[in-house]
């Protein structure tokens, strides 16, 4: 059977030497081989998040991520602001009232960025305790202004969590300089690397706000443990719990391949990838979802408007061209689809082919 190549967003390919990383021989989650390389993923971290402050490696996904931020922040009773920009927001609606919260969603309008100015009026409005917002919504591929919109927050006192799920690697994150209090991510998106891993950045600032939390943080959630574990153990058993070892070392390859090309050419090369895609679907007569100035340079979502299924778009180029790529969300499922270009698939050559069988598609 003939490989197929993903352009969904997330798993995304990978290259050959963070798939040998993952699939060598198995190790232990102890010792100095894994402490070595899991410290220095923490610290390779901290610049792609743009923080000085602390970064957990955890097992697991961006929504456990998302959980354990919430733990961090929010007390039982209080309330979270979520902006509502489509699937993933309401995810993080799910993990605030999973922790006893009440969320609060404030409506974006479809195809169009969170409003720092629809923001501020809703701070105004009522007690908020915690804003939550997407870097990027993955169901959408819609961009937010993630400093115009924490500065609001800020202003009024209100810190911030960022799911950077879709974002981390493909768009510039600068979250200590933005005033972004806790900011998540996951492993197998932008960053290059394969699933099993959520992140969790923690700004120095974050500190007070964790330490005056009341109601309970659970014990695998508590991001305090966690911190205290890498600072008790660096060099023998940095993570509080038992890690995939081969998972460890594939994102601490990832972030070396990331290193080497240097983080401004990446997004360089991301936002590249973004135009090239976006102008060969508009030039094909398909419109984009996302308005211009607002579209992810990791993930774009195109609209069918009416003229066929996503579903039928995605069976043929896993058939015919041995390409997979994604349909839409919820009511949206049939009349959206998206591409991802991310990682080693951000660059003209490897979407040439995606380009192609679009248009052989649609021929």
């Amino acid at each position: 059977m003939a490989r197929i190549r993903n352009f969904t967003p997330g798993p995304v390919e990978v290259s050959e030497k963070v798939l040998a990383a993952q699939y060598g021989s198995q190790g232990l989650h102890v010792g100095p081989e894994f402490s070595q390389a899991y410290v220095r993923a923490t610290r390779n971290l901290q610049p792609v998040f743009g923080t000085d402050g602390y970064v957990a490696i955890v097992p697991g996904c961006g929504t456990l991520a998302n959980e354990m931020a919430v733990r961090a922040l929010l007390d039982e009773g209080q309330t979270a602001l979520i902006l509502d920009a489509g699937y993933f927001s309401n995810v993080l609606r799910k993990s605030v009232e999973g922790c006893g919260g009440i969320a609060v969603l404030l409506p974006v309008e479809p195809g169009r960025p969170a409003d720092p100015d629809q923001l501020r009026s809703a701070l105004g409005q009522q007690q908020i305790d915690l804003v939550c917002f997407t870097h990027v919504e993955t169901s959408t591929g819609l961009l937010n202004p993630v400093e115009a919109l924490a500065k609001v927050a800020s202003e009024a006192g209100v810190p911030v969590l960022v799911d950077s799920v879709s974002g981390l690697g493909t768009a510039a994150s600068h979250m200590d300089d933005w005033g972004v209090t806790i900011m998540t991510s996951g492993s197998q998106k932008g960053l290059g690397s394969v699933p099993g891993l959520g992140l969790v950045a923690v700004s120095d600032a974050a500190w007070p706000r964790i330490a005056q939390k009341k109601s309970p943080r659970g014990g695998f959630t508590d991001i305090r443990r966690w911190k205290e574990q890498l600072e008790a153990a660096p060099d023998w058993h940095p993570s509080l719990t038992t890690m995939p070892v081969g998972v460890v070392h594939a994102l601490d390859v990832a972030l070396l391949e990331m290193q080497t090309e240097g983080l401004e050419t990446r997004y360089a090369r991301h936002e590249d990838a973004r135009a090239f895609l976006c102008d060969a679907m508009e030039g094909v007569g398909l419109e984009l979802q996302i308005e211009e100035g607002s579209r992810s340079p990791g993930v774009t979502g195109v609209k069918t408007s009416g003229a066929f299924r996503s579903s039928d778009l995605v069976r043929y180029l896993i058939e015919y061209h041995q390409i997979r790529i994604a349909g839409g969300f919820g009511a949206n499922k049939e009349e959206v689809f998206r591409v991802a270009h991310m990682g080693d698939n951000a660059c003209r050559a490897a979407l040439r082919p995606v380009i192609a069988g679009v248009k052989a598609f649609l021929d």
